[in-house]
């Protein structure tokens, strides 16, 4: 039971529970960091990776000048200095006009500015504008310029591969009628500077190009942690997560320092204001101020000097009276020669504060009979 006892009183100790309060504080501390890191991780994660693949459609305008041609704003998903591959895309029927048509340009560019859209237009006049009112060399961001042409198929192979898979065609009768041109504009392009804000599309073909649909296409080129933290999301959020969690334990520890450092010196100042120095432990006694008189002095003197003389009293009147004691029960045990003798003793007992006279004489009476005999 004792062995419990003792076991309960040290776990319940001040000590014990300030350790308990100890830990209990930095487990809180570390969750609430923990959940911190955990929530900064996807922030993060989401202003230095960039968007993969970047589609933005564009309305192609017809019969408003010399080729069809399109004005489309750029995501805010860009960011600078990242490498992107920009390329258009293009889906043409396989028609005789497109098929006569050959090779023709396509043409990009990038501004700064951002035009009205023809294809939001509400009147007429938007729409006849020149839309090259805007390509200026200060507003232009990139610039691009590259052939393309609609793949040739030899009409027997065709003609072959349409009677064998007839029963497809019949079924999906678009998927042999339509191509998709992927025109690469750019390998690699950056914005250093200035992220542009609109793009022209222009399809230097004639009016007579027959397209279903046009896109401007820009991938992102990763390298380096941003391909990590892209290809790798698990062990890249693992690994960050523990990192920021690290970082901020790290610079916790340190400001729990600072901080103790700066109290302890604030409480040695308060101490050196009050006067109390590690020296006050070796002075001599000072009584209480209850135990003073009016003068500022003990009431029985000197304090400490005055006690010291009231012990060494009292050590003395214990030490008399154990001799005194030890003579009495001396006598008391040794025989009586006549009857003088037991009546010293008897005497010597009750004498009180007479005992030492008694005793003596009964010592010279016993000493003159010794002589006698």
């Amino acid at each position: 039971m004792q062995y419990v006892k003792g076991s309960y009183r040290a776990a319940t100790s001040p000590a014990a529970q300030r350790t308990y309060l100890s830990a209990a504080l930095f487990l809180a501390a570390s969750l609430a960091l923990l959940c911190i890191a955990a929530i900064a991780y996807p922030v993060f994660y989401y202003n230095y990776v960039p968007k993969k693949v970047i589609s933005i459609p564009v309305h192609l305008q017809y019969n408003s000048g010399l080729n069809p041609y399109g004005i489309t704003s750029l995501s805010s998903n860009l960011m600078l200095e990242q490498a992107y591959d920009v390329s258009v895309e293009l889906t043409v029927p396989r028609s005789p006009p497109n098929l006569e048509k050959g090779n023709f340009m396509v043409a990009l560019f990038a501004m700064k500015s951002l035009p009205d859209n023809p294809a939001f237009a509400f009147t007429s006049s938007a729409v006849t504008l020149d839309p090259y009112a805007h390509v200026k060399e200060d507003n232009v961001v990139f610039m691009s310029r590259r052939p393309t042409l609609i793949p040739y198929a030899d009409p027997m192979v065709s003609t072959a591969s349409r009677v064998l898979f007839l029963l497809y065609h019949i079924l999906y009768p678009g998927a042999g009628e339509t191509t998709t041109l992927s025109v690469p504009m750019g390998e690699l392009v950056e914005f250093r500077d200035v992220l542009p804000l609109s793009i022209l599309l222009d399809v230097q073909a004639g009016q007579t190009l027959q397209v279903y649909s046009a896109s401007v296409t820009l991938v992102a080129r990763l390298t380096g942690i941003r391909w990590a933290m892209y290809n790798h999301r698990i062990i890249s959020f693992v690994v960050c997560t523990t990192a920021f969690w690290m970082a901020e334990m790290l610079f916790a520890g340190l400001a729990w320092l600072l901080l103790s450092y700066c109290l302890a010196d604030r409480n040695a100042e308060r101490t050196k204001d009050v006067g109390f120095t590690g020296d006050d432990w070796n002075d001599p006694y000072v009584p209480p101020a209850s135990f003073r008189d009016g003068t500022g002095e003990s009431a029985g003197g000197d304090g400490w000097e005055g006690k010291k003389e009231e012990d060494d009293d009292d050590d003395d009147i214990k030490v008399k009276e154990e001799s005194t004691g030890t003579e009495r029960d001396t006598l008391v045990d040794q025989p009586a020669d006549d009857e003088e003798d037991g009546e010293d003793v008897w005497k010597e007992t009750g004498a009180g504060t007479g005992l030492s006279h008694e005793k003596g004489g009964s010592l010279r009476r016993r000493s003159s009979r010794g002589g006698r005999s």
